[in-house]
C-alpha cells in the first residue's frame, strides 16, 4: 500500500534529527531528499529527460503556423536556449501558496509512434483549480474534465516538483502516486512571470511529448 507523502516526509525529518535538534518547518521544506524519496526510478528518469522533451515538443511544432500558435501561449513557454529571458521575470521567485487558482492544460507535441492527426499544440480552457495546504506541502487539483490532475507538490530549491495522478472524466475515485504506474504523473513546477507558474509534465504516457498546466492567481 502507498504511504501518505506527509508521513514519509516526516518520517524523513525524524530519522535525520537528534532529541536536541529544533524543527524548523522553513528549513524542513527547503530539503529536496523529501520527494526524492517518493519518485519512482521510472519517474526519475523521465524527470532527468525534461529538456529533451521541450527540445522535441519544439521539433514536432516546426511550421510557422504552429509557431504563432505557440507564440500565442505568452511566458508559459521559456524561449529557445540562447534567447534572452522572457519580460516581466523579476530577480526574486516566489512560489505560489494556498488559495483558488486559474489553470489549463496545454500539449506540446505528439506522442512518440503515435498519429500525427492532432495539431502540435493544443491549449485548454481556462478553469478553477486549487492549491490546498496538505500538512507543510502544496496539494494540487484541477477542474473536472477529461482529464484532472491531482497530487503533491514538493519543495525543491527555486522549483517544486509535481508528483500525482490523473482521473478520466466521470471517474469519482483517485488514486495516489505510486498505485498505478499507468497514471502516475510528475512535473516541475517553476515560476514564468508574477502572479504565474506552471508545471512541465515530460513524457507523459498517453499524449504529447510534453504537458504543461498553467497556472495563475485568480
Amino acid at each position: 500500500m502507498a504511504r501518505s507523502p506527509v508521513l514519509l516526509l516526516l518520517a524523513l525529518v525524524l530519522a535525520g534529527c537528534t532529541k536536541s535538534d529544533n524543527l524548523r518547518p522553513y528549513a524542513i521544506v527547503r530539503r529536496a531528499d523529501v520527494w526524492q524519496a517518493v519518485i519512482s526510478d521510472k519517474d526519475r528518469g523521465r524527470l532527468a529527460r525534461l529538456s529533451g522533451a521541450w527540445e522535441q515538443a519544439r521539433a514536432d511544432i516546426g511550421s510557422a503556423a504552429a509557431d504563432a500558435d505557440l507564440a500565442a501561449l505568452g511566458p508559459v513557454v521559456p524561449p529557445p536556449p540562447g534567447a534572452p529571458p522572457p519580460a516581466g521575470m523579476t530577480a526574486q521567485v516566489t512560489m505560489p501558496g494556498p488559495g483558488a487558482y486559474r489553470c489549463r492544460t496545454i500539449r506540446l507535441g505528439w506522442r512518440q509512434g503515435s498519429a500525427r492527426d492532432v495539431p502540435p499544440v493544443q491549449a485548454g480552457a481556462w478553469a478553477p483549480c486549487t492549491l490546498a495546504a496538505d500538512g507543510i506541502l502544496l496539494g494540487l487539483e484541477t477542474s473536472p474534465a477529461p482529464q484532472r490532475f491531482f497530487g503533491t507538490l514538493y519543495p525543491d530549491v527555486d522549483r517544486l516538483i509535481f508528483l500525482g495522478s490523473v482521473a478520466l472524466e466521470g471517474e469519482m475515485g483517485r488514486l495516489r502516486y505510486g498505485e498505478d504506474g499507468d497514471r502516475d504523473q510528475l512535473g516541475v513546477l517553476e515560476m514564468v512571470a508574477p502572479g504565474h507558474w506552471r508545471i512541465a509534465m515530460p513524457w507523459p504516457r498517453w499524449s504529447a511529448r510534453l504537458v504543461l498546466i498553467e497556472l495563475r492567481s485568480a
